[in-house]
């Protein structure tokens, strides 16, 4: 779609990348399915099924892009970012625990080798999902530096605020807070996924003025901030960071 609609190099370049990512991302993710099911060895193995054939078309059209970008990329990359930093959060405080994981919780029987090798499996992840959603950003810019008319649609149609409430409420609600993650956790991740809107949609000119400060330990070289006290936080930083790239 970047490719037909005469996007720049370095986006086509990037998504390519980003594509080879969430290959490996889908092959940790049934590896770490894997082992919380107890598989592997001689046990079960989550695996995919059968791929369905490829139904895809492009044609020329920045409007849908823009809107296929905001939805999928903006919106479901960055909370999925989010997410898997909040994992990972979650999981340092139950590895730094006195009385170690608690009975009841989905890693009640996880010993601590395996918790750390999906900990880290994760961290990598919410960091590549972060550069990700930073790639849809600067694909949303650049349709806003060259249609006008379609960046206003999507800034109505798929940023608008009580859409942006409702996206966070849908992939998280309640039940983010039922296996024990923290409240000011989920404060974090909505102060985060706020910031990172209404920067991602903000007027160029705005966006270009973004406090020194936020990318100072970034030595040239975004998405890869790793000194917050959080991972929540540091992937936020590298979002924001990233879509000056």
């Amino acid at each position: 779609a970047l490719m037909t609609n005469g996007a720049p190099l370095h986006l086509v370049e990037d998504s390519l990348s980003a594509a080879m990512d969430e290959v490996c991302h889908a092959r940790a993710s049934f590896e770490i399915a894997t082992k919380l099911t107890g598989g592997g060895g001689h046990g079960r193995v989550v695996a995919p099924g059968p791929l369905p054939e490829s139904q895809h078309v492009f044609f020329r059209n920045l409007e849908m892009l823009a809107m296929s970008t905001g939805r999928e990329g903006c919106i479901d990359e960055t909370l999925s970012a989010l997410e898997a930093a909040a994992e990972v959060d979650h999981i340092n405080a139950l590895l730094e625990a006195k009385n170690g994981v608690e009975d009841g919780t989905r890693y009640s029987n996880v010993d601590n080798d395996t918790l750390i090798w999906i900990r880290n499996e994760l961290r990598t992840i919410a960091l590549e999902e972060g550069n990700h959603s930073a790639l849809a950003w600067r694909t949303l810019r650049w349709v806003c530096s060259v249609d006008s008319e379609a960046c206003d649609s999507v800034r109505e149609r798929v940023f608008e605020t009580s859409a942006l409430e409702e996206a966070f409420r849908r992939r998280f609600g309640s039940s983010f807070l039922d296996d024990g993650s923290p409240q000011h956790t989920r404060d974090g991740m909505w102060a985060g996924w706020m910031k990172i809107t209404s920067w991602g949609m903000a007027d160029p000119e705005q966006q270009l003025v973004t406090p020194p400060s936020l990318c100072s330990n970034q030595e040239g070289k975004t998405g890869n901030k790793t000194n917050a006290s959080s991972l929540v936080s540091t992937v936020v930083d590298n979002i924001l960071c990233a879509m000056l790239g």
